[in-house]
């Protein structure tokens, strides 16, 4: 039996769980029902910022977005609901933002269990119903808007919202699903790659540095061409690399692995700091010691017997080209095997295409009153709290456009 409902949100995620809440201030909560397929709302926000929950960057505008036409889709948006607008957002549920390094604005509580707590008990003070293990396997137009269904029951609505995410972090609820439920209403999809990921490399020096981290300057080339680079914190791992300097930037590395065209190498400036010729004279006037204990003292121990190592040098022989070293610490080359796929990936590059969509309201150009926000489309944010600011500026914009439909 159909039950009747003015809006239903398809994901209770970041961006489902904003919707509800802006709704449900004008429309009232009592006319908007959240569905969402897992046990429990906001699986995957709990993990964001390592369970600190990055909430925005002041610096969010269209150049720190990805996608086939994202400058141009995100503008209006970002616009409407600017970080600023976040900010006071979450004052509002009682969340209290601080402002730390590069535009990043946490909780003051640094609590992603305590912002997921407080949209829930917003949500539950405006009367939203919320349903869990509630999947939804179809949603159907009809005359008078949608019928939603799922494995228990079918609803029927005059606005339908999906945002049921990626593909990345299917431990957190990442999934394919919602993807197949807009596409059979018409839409188009482009080619899906992880983002925001750990790096594969060979592991021939890798491993002897397995756990250490190190500040550094990334560069991922294709055929020898650089591609981008970042400097930040850099962790070699037992498969490869990571990282904030290296996840910044990882996208470049899951789109070549989709093409499956040309060499991607890294290139690892070890210290980025000193310049190759200050480098070069530093080595150059250091104490002769053999190359075990020659770098001691400017880098990392291992890191630096590693480098001694990958420049065909014995522990015990003497350092008779500084040149060679310095190079090498300036450019350490690896191989790039891959990602780490989505089982290691924050974010999904790619998804539904945006030409189909609305700039302004997220409705969907094929079928009226369904909108698409968040990360199921073809939008994909830097590191840094680039994605939950759109998950949130998505959401208002789509439920402004329901509230004044």
């Amino acid at each position: 039996m159909a039950t009747g409902w003015h809006t239903v949100i398809v994901g209770g995620g970041a961006a489902g769980l904003a919707a509800a809440i802006f709704c449900a201030r004008k429309l009232g909560g009592e006319r908007i029902l959240l569905l969402e397929k897992a046990p429990r709302v906001g699986k995957k926000l709990l993990a964001t910022g390592n369970g600190t929950c990055n909430i925005t960057n002041r610096h969010a505008d269209p150049s720190h977005y990805h996608g086939a036409d994202a400058a141009r889709f995100c503008a209006p948006a970002l616009e409407a609901f600017p970080p600023s607008a976040c900010v006071e957002f979450f004052r509002s549920l009682g969340i209290v933002c601080a402002p730390r390094e590069a535009g990043r604005e946490y909780p003051l509580c640094e609590q992603a269990a305590a912002v997921l707590d407080c949209m829930r008990l917003e949500l539950a003070a405006l009367g939203v119903t919320e349903r869990c293990d509630a999947a939804v396997t179809a949603i159907r137009p009809t005359k008078n808007g949608f019928t939603v269904h799922t494995a228990d029951e079918t609803v029927s609505a005059r606005h339908v919202i999906v945002c049921t995410g990626g593909a990345a972090s299917p431990s957190l609820g990442g999934s394919a699903e919602g993807y197949t439920l807009v596409t059979a209403l018409g839409h188009r999809k482009t080619p899906l790659f992880p983002s925001i990921v750990q790096v594969k490399t060979d592991v021939t020096y890798v491993k002897a540095m397995k756990g250490l981290r190190t500040d550094a300057t990334v560069r991922f080339l294709l055929d020898g061409k650089e591609q981008c680079s970042h400097t930040g914190e850099l962790l070699f791992t037992e498969y490869g690399i990571s990282g904030p300097a290296v996840m910044q930037i990882s996208r470049a590395v899951g789109d070549w692995e989709r093409r499956k065209r040309g060499v991607m190498t890294a290139q690892i400036d070890l210290l980025p700091s000193f310049s190759l010729t200050d480098l070069t004279a530093e080595l150059s006037r250091r104490p002769k010691r053999p190359a075990e204990h020659f770098l001691t003292g400017l880098l990392n121990k291992r890191i630096g017997q590693t480098v001694c190592r990958a420049a065909g040098l014995s522990l015990t022989d003497p350092v008779n080209d500084p040149a060679r070293l310095a190079h090498l610490i300036k450019a350490f080359p690896l191989t790039v095997h891959g990602t780490q796929g989505f089982g290691g990936a924050q974010v999904t590059a790619g998804g539904i295409d945006t030409n189909d969509v609305d700039p302004h309201t997220m409705q969907s150009r094929l079928v009226k009153h369904l909108y698409l926000i968040g990360e199921l489309l073809d939008i994909d944010g830097d590191c840094g709290g680039y994605n939950l600011q759109w998950a949130w500026a998505s959401a208002y914009a789509a439920a402004q456009a329901v509230i004044g439909a």
